[in-house]
């Protein structure tokens, strides 16, 4: 393949709008083609972005799309209930494709996906940018040298407020609702720092028979645990901490692409016999101040920028550049593997939803 790739981009919503301000940052990537359901959405968002070659073509479905010869990878942002066959017609055409999250509605669903990925010989992932932003990455990485000591325990919650109308992806089962929309966030991120769960449990929320617009879910390991929650209902802090036995990590708001981390060194716990006896606490403003502060002590709290380039989409692009360019037919760091064990794992959640009105 030659050293520039060529992209052909699926979808011209904003997240689509994202995608390419990140791409264009990138000297060997070039837009080359635009499609959409009609001519003229495409011609405009074509139009949005010229590049020194010109603009993009501006083609109208994803057959017009994946038949140009002159087109490497196709970035595939479509609603989520179309995923599956437009992977499947790019996929067919011989075409590599980075699919947007959900990959696909279901588990079935992804594992057709990931077989005519492999049959056809071509590249494929799930658009899961925030295994490859920086703050993610650092905190891996640091959990992989031990600097937490042994990793318990995953709490990440992720809700967005959503209006009830008009519908949108959060409110139309066909397009997975909420657990599709958002909670593949914290799923992903669980396999991502832990591996595959022994144990799934979960209970998703809905209103009126719509698809579930609140949901949590615990995940067990042989010595680890997660607790994940997603909604459209409220808004939380959208941060995520991982405790571990000398320590935790922060991932600050947003934790899908955090702008900076928080380690916090802890001590190990005592033996019985080591406990020091009760004692009767200090009392007064300075005691109050001391107990204060005490989470500012920088010689066991550090502080850690992650910057990252754009809206944060660039460190996917790069890995897919890194693929393609090495041969590689899936991104070790974003199996699909893991996609279709992520949406396996939200199937459970999904087919037991509860209605608000039974735990009011």
């Amino acid at each position: 393949m030659a050293q520039t790739v060529s992209w052909g981009v699926l979808g011209t919503g904003i997240i689509a709008q994202r995608f390419v301000s990140d791409l264009l940052g990138r000297p060997d990537a070039r837009l080359t083609a635009v499609g959409a359901r009609s001519t003229g959405s495409a011609q405009a968002f074509a139009a949005a972005f010229p590049q020194a070659s010109g603009a993009p073509a501006a083609v109208a479905g994803v057959e017009a799309l994946a038949a140009r010869p002159d087109i490497d990878v196709v970035y595939i942002a479509t609603p989520n209930s179309d995923h599956m066959d437009s992977a499947l017609a790019c996929i067919e055409a011989g075409k590599s494709v980075l699919i947007e999250k959900p990959i696909a509605l279901s588990g079935g669903q992804a594992r057709r996906i990931a077989e005519a990925a492999r049959r056809k010989g071509v590249f494929c992932m799930e658009a899961m940018w925030m295994r490859f932003t920086p703050g993610v990455v650092r905190a891996k990485a640091m959990l992989e040298a031990g600097e937490i000591g042994d990793p318990l325990h995953l709490d990440a919650r992720l809700f967005f407020p959503r209006a009830p109308n008009p519908p949108g992806r959060t409110d139309d089962p066909a397009e997975g609702g909420v657990i599709l929309d958002l909670g593949v966030y914290p799923v992903s991120l669980a396999l991502h720092l832990f591996g595959a769960p022994n144990e799934v449990s979960g209970v998703g929320l809905d209103r009126g028979g719509a698809a579930a617009q609140q949901a949590a879910l615990a995940l067990g390991w042989n010595a680890r645990t997660a607790t994940l929650s997603c909604g459209s209902t409220g808004e939380a802090d959208n941060a995520a901490v991982i405790v571990g036995t000398r320590g935790r990590i922060h991932l600050h708001r947003q934790f899908l692409c955090p702008p900076f981390l928080t380690r916090v060194r802890t001590a190990a716990a005592p033996a019985p016999a080591d406990r020091a006896p009760p004692r009767r606490q200090a009392v007064g403003r300075l005691a109050f101040a001391k107990r204060l502060l005490q989470p500012l002590d920088f010689r066991r709290v550090a502080l850690i920028p992650t910057p990252y380039l754009g809206f944060g989409l660039r460190h996917q692009i790069d890995e897919v550049h890194r693929c393609l360019l090495a041969g590689a037919r899936e991104s070790p760091i974003m199996p699909l593997a893991d996609s279709i064990r992520t949406l396996d794992i939200l199937d459970r959640v999904r087919a037991r939803p509860q209605p608000l009105e039974a735990v009011a």
